[in-house]
């Protein structure tokens, strides 16, 4: 990620709000070779989703001094849209709000601590926690998929088996065939095989 150019969209309220942000993304290489980022700045919150979806950042870094509920909302869901990792400063806090930063699925979540050299350290993490956790959703996801065909497969093969009085592996040979022929998943192929027996009855 070190040699890796980021786009970063950094929303505050006014200019002052997103000045130490700037900075330390400005300043903050650490030395390394490093190619620019491009750093979008946005001041206010009421068209933040409408403008991280323009720009499709690798992260938004949101500055909130005093955060009141709607521009926290608006923040939380961005968060849980996965679109991209979200670091959040405040200065404070209602009670509650880091558990609902957490459940959201913000990716940093610093109170009362916004220093330009802190910016670039956080925002790193942030975005390797956010890659790992889109990682785990991914192998989630699959694992999901590979079960719900799994179910879908067996169903077919039952069908099959019934129907045509074929054994386990001659039903799924049959759905393995069709698929092969048609350029389909097999799970695909069992799907359909589920579908016109249900219209048959």
């Amino acid at each position: 990620m070190a040699n890796k150019p980021l786009t970063i969209l950094v929303a505050g309220p006014d200019p002052d709000a997103t000045r130490a942000v700037e900075d330390g993304l400005a300043g903050g290489t650490g030395g390394r070779d490093r190619i620019a980022d491009r750093i979008a700045v946005v001041h206010g919150f009421a068209d933040l989703a409408a403008r991280s979806a323009a720009l499709a950042p690798d992260a938004v870094v949101a500055v909130l001094e005093t955060p009141d509920p709607a521009t926290l909302d608006g923040v939380f869901r961005l968060a849980r849209s996965g679109a991209c990792a979200v670091v959040l400063f405040a200065d404070k806090a209602p009670p509650g709000a880091a558990a609902q930063a957490a459940e959201a699925g913000v990716a940093a979540f610093v109170l009362d601590g916004l220093h330009p050299a802190r910016v670039r350290p956080i925002l790193e993490t942030a975005l390797a926690r956010f890659a790992a956790f889109e990682t785990l959703k991914r192998e989630r996801d699959e694992a999901r998929t590979q079960l719900a065909d799994r179910k879908l497969i067996e169903r077919a093969k039952g069908i099959l088996m019934q129907r045509h009085s074929l054994t386990e592996e001659a039903a799924y040979n049959a759905l393995r065939k069709a698929a092969m022929k048609q350029g389909r998943r097999i799970a695909d192929i069992a799907q359909s095989v589920i579908t016109a027996a249900r219209i048959e009855l």
